[in-house]
Order: structure tokens, then C-alpha cells, then sequence
């Protein structure tokens, strides 16, 4: 009998995983077109439903719920802000409405991390990404109509950017894996090539360079973190500065580069966009406009916006930025605070004890800064990179914690 709760629950994880990855309904709700969907009852109803069996899990196993809760603050502290923001947002309906939504995310989040181990955790994600991408290929073969968008595959997704994203983060788990254990490599490599097919296939400019950053990441970061410091700094600092110069050098050619296979470059649109959402985060800097409300076409904010771009824009394209514009210089502060530490922390932890977990939380935090140069899912509720970020960071301090009590209770010899 417990070994089949323990498959039923591993089943119902997988299933909000997918839930949160991202799933065909939107397109069959659009019937294959670009754009919002209007009535997201369902959705709501499959979220919420996420929420609670999350809460009720965790309720079940309070100790551990309340230990992994201490862990760390200023996720917490955003989540504050967040609410507090309906005092002074724009939309105070949309901002209670997504901030329940959030809360809800990072209770997910948390049960992951405190319910799965590490191991575990990437294990159900990579599961999960093959289903997505077995899905993708069929969609995009078999129901065109769906799979496609122009010469551009977008799988079961509703944009060929969310695709490329999705994947990109695929890509990064099953190469981690390559890295870091010697069981099953071959099914990592074929996930990892897999993953790479479909971020060109989705032509996505940024996606492609942000695969080939975070592939070579997760080789330094494993192999050179380990290195005397004379010699793991001047790599470090090269690593970061090359690549800075190949992603801005890579996303302003992507033209000519990608003009084999169809030449896309996400950032189209953008140089209009940013400079534009720089002026109302200089209106309201100190607290925003309130979480999550911004982006709403009822409020004169956004219009004055989408008047000086042309085009409806459904975010900053940029996550800091929307941090920025939801939540001023508080939020923005806080957030950044808290993935400075953890950021420093992983380097740390990594020379302290040379393990694949703390390896993972440098590797996902950078992906964290790459994927929101151009999109935007820092603190968004119903997102899988929201979810990961969150048991990312609790999964490397609750393991900490065990190795510092371990050491401290280790007998004297």
C-alpha cells in the first residue's frame, strides 16, 4: 500500500510539472492561433487544484514544511511585497488574484524541495520534458495546423519562444546529468540532442545562444569550481566576460546566423520596448505599479506604452524590468539581494563540499539571469521556472543544514 501512495503521488507531481511546463489546451482553446485566450476557467480550476493538494502534502509532513520554510527569507519577504503591493497597485483585483496565484506556485515549489531530493527533483523534470517533447514532434508533424507557426515549430506551446525556452532549460537538466552521473548516458545524450533539435527547430535566436551559454556552464561550472583559486578566478571572470560579448554579439547577427533555417530575432521589437518601460519605472520607482498589474490593457499606464511601441506588448520582455515596474526599487532590491547570496553561496558551498547539488543551484541561477534578458518569468505565478527557482534554493540549504549537522555531530577522533 505505501509503495503505491509513494507512485501516486510521484504520478500527481508529474502531472502539475506538466500542468506548469505547459500543455496543448491553450492551443486547442485558440484552435492554432497567436494570442490571448480569453476564458482560463479551466486553467484556474487545474492551478488551484495544484495549490491546495500542495498545501494539504505539506500540512502532512508540518515538520518538515516548517524547517524548509526557515531556510530562506527574502523569498519570503518578496512574497510580502507582493501583497502589500494591492495597496498601492494600479488593478488591485488583478494583483490579489495573481498574488494568491504566486503564493500558490512557491507552495509547490517548496513541497518539491522538501518532499523530493535533488536527484529526484531533475529525474521527474527530465520525464517531464520528454513527454513535452514526444508531444512537440507530434503535434508539429501530425497537426500542423497546431505544431507550427509559420516556418517555425512551436510544438505544444502557443509561441516558438516559449518553445525554444522550455527546451533550452531541457537541455541544461539532461546535460547536467551527462556531467555529473555515469548511469544511463546514453538516454541523457539522447534527451540533450533532442532538446537541441527543437530549440532550432523553434528558431529562436536568444534560445540558441542562450543553449549553447548554459551547455558550456554546466562544464566549468563542475569541472573549473573546483580548481585553486589562482587558477578557477581568471577563468570564472573570462567565462563571464566572453560570455556577455557572444550573447550581445550573438543576438545582433542573429539575422545573418539563423538565415539557413529561418531568421528570427526575439529581441525584434524590444529596442522600442525597453527604453519606454524605463520611463514608467522612473514615474513610480520606489514601489511600482503593483504585482502582476501593470500589463493590463485597462489602465492608462500600459496604453501609453503600446502608443509609443506599436505593438502589444504582454510584458517588459525583460523579468528584472517587470520586477521593476510591479514592485519599484523595493521589490527589485529584495529579489536581487536574495539571488546575489544564494548566487555567492553556491560558488561557496561548491568549493566546501564538491557536489552535483550545489552545482545545480549556480547552473539554474544562471539560467535564471539568461532566460529573463528577453522574457520574463522572475516571480510569476504558474511557472515552472518560478517552481524551480524556489525548490532550487530551498533544496541546496536544506541539504546544507544536513551536512552542517553532520559535521558537528561527527564524533572527535
Amino acid at each position: 500500500m505505501r509503495k503505491f501512495l509513494i507512485s501516486a503521488e510521484q504520478l500527481v507531481t508529474i502531472a502539475f510539472l506538466i500542468l506548469y511546463a505547459g500543455t496543448p489546451l491553450d492551443l486547442f482553446l485558440l484552435d492554432g492561433s497567436s494570442g490571448e485566450v480569453g476564458d482560463r476557467t479551466i486553467f484556474r480550476l487545474f492551478f488551484i487544484t495544484s495549490y491546495i493538494v500542495s498545501f494539504l502534502l505539506l500540512v502532512l509532513r508540518w515538520k518538515k514544511f516548517i524547517y524548509a520554510c526557515s531556510r530562506d527569507r527574502f523569498i519570503w519577504l518578496l512574497l510580502g511585497v507582493c501583497a502589500l503591493s494591492s495597496f498601492w497597485s494600479i488593478n488591485s483585483d488583478i494583483t490579489i488574484r495573481r498574488v494568491f496565484g504566486l503564493i500558490g506556485t512557491t507552495l509547490f515549489g517548496l513541497y518539491f524541495a522538501s518532499r523530493y531530493t535533488l536527484k529526484q527533483q531533475l529525474k521527474l523534470c527530465a520525464y517531464v520534458f520528454a513527454f513535452s517533447a514526444v508531444m512537440c514532434f507530434l503535434f508539429a508533424l501530425f497537426l500542423p495546423h497546431y505544431g507550427l507557426r509559420g516556418d517555425a515549430w512551436r510544438g505544444i506551446y502557443t509561441h516558438k519562444n516559449v518553445l525554444g525556452k522550455r527546451f533550452v532549460l531541457a537541455a541544461t537538466i539532461f546535460f547536467f546529468f551527462i556531467i555529473t552521473t555515469r548511469e544511463n548516458r546514453w538516454v541523457s545524450w539522447l534527451g540533450y540532442i533532442t532538446s537541441g533539435i527543437l530549440v532550432l527547430l523553434s528558431k529562436s535566436a536568444s534560445s540558441l545562444g542562450n543553449l549553447i551559454i548554459m551547455t558550456a556552464a554546466v562544464f566549468i561550472y563542475y569541472q573549473i569550481l573546483r580548481l585553486k583559486y589562482k587558477i578557477m578566478m581568471p577563468i570564472l571572470m573570462l567565462f563571464s566576460t566572453l560570455s556577455v560579448v557572444f550573447y550581445v554579439w550573438f543576438v545582433t547577427q542573429a539575422d545573418a546566423i539563423l538565415g539557413l533555417v529561418g531568421k528570427d530575432t526575439t529581441l525584434t521589437g524590444r529596442s522600442e520596448l525597453w527604453p519606454a518601460v524605463f520611463e514608467m519605472i522612473e514615474k513610480n520607482p520606489w514601489l511600482g505599479y503593483g504585482y502582476g498589474a501593470f500589463w493590463q490593457n485597462s489602465n492608462d499606464e500600459h496604453n501609453l506604452i503600446i502608443q509609443a511601441i506599436k505593438w502589444n506588448a504582454p510584458n517588459a520582455h525583460n523579468g528584472f524590468l517587470d520586477i521593476g515596474l510591479g514592485l519599484g526599487l523595493l521589490g527589485f532590491s529584495i529579489f536581487i539581494i536574495g539571488f546575489i547570496i544564494n548566487f555567492l553561496r553556491a560558488i561557496y558551498l561548491i568549493r566546501l563540499n564538491e557536489t552535483y547539488i550545489n552545482s545545480w543551484l549556480l547552473v539554474y541561477l544562471t539560467f535564471i539571469i539568461l532566460s529573463n534578458l528577453t522574457e520574463t518569468t522572475l516571480a510569476e505565478q504558474n511557472s515552472l521556472e518560478w517552481v524551480l527557482y524556489v525548490s532550487a534554493v530551498f533544496s541546496s540549504k536544506i541539504y546544507t543544514n544536513q551536512i552542517y549537522k553532520n559535521i558537528i555531530d561527527r564524533p572527535l577522533t
